[in-house]
């Protein structure tokens, strides 16, 4: 009966090998998540350790482990605002948002919400040359509403 020349490939039926492509799936990623560092070097170790027997150096014991060692995630940033509700005394934190200033409430905060109308009128479009808000007439057109409120 011939032998078959142990490698990695066969070891412990195959299971060696199976770790390793196990390691390299992780490592692939990895490497592909954008929330990593992509010039972060990875790195898979294999380790294999053999404990011949005593009394029988012919019996050796074999141990086969991989670790992985990956690029971490980014970190995120972001600006919080702690602050106490004025009405209940409840303080809680708050994420600064873009262009929002420290303290500043909206209507929505001191309970006056925009009635439904109010809202439509602030989503018309600003005519750049007249500076004010437009509206449109019945017939369609844009009318400026500074030479409206002149004439």
């Amino acid at each position: 009966m011939a032998k078959e020349r142990m490698t990695l490939a066969n070891m412990c039926s195959g299971g060696v090998q199976e770790y390793i492509d196990r390691a390299l799936a992780k490592v692939s990623d990895n490497i592909l998540d954008i929330n990593t560092e992509a010039k972060k070097k990875r790195e898979i170790s294999i380790r294999i350790i053999f404990a011949p027997n005593e009394d029988d150096r012919e019996d050796v014991a074999v141990s086969v482990n991989t670790a992985v060692k990956l690029a971490p995630e980014t970190g995120i940033d972001t600006q919080l605002f702690i602050s106490r509700d004025f009405k209940s005394g409840t303080i809680s934190l708050i994420e600064h948002a873009r262009g929002q200033i420290k303290g500043q409430l909206t209507l929505d905060d001191c309970g006056m919400a925009m009635e439904p109308e109010a809202e439509k009128a602030a989503e018309k479009p600003v005519e750049p040359e007249a500076g004010v808000q437009t509206a449109e007439s019945s017939t369609g057109k844009v009318l400026d509403m500074r030479k409206a409120m002149n004439e």
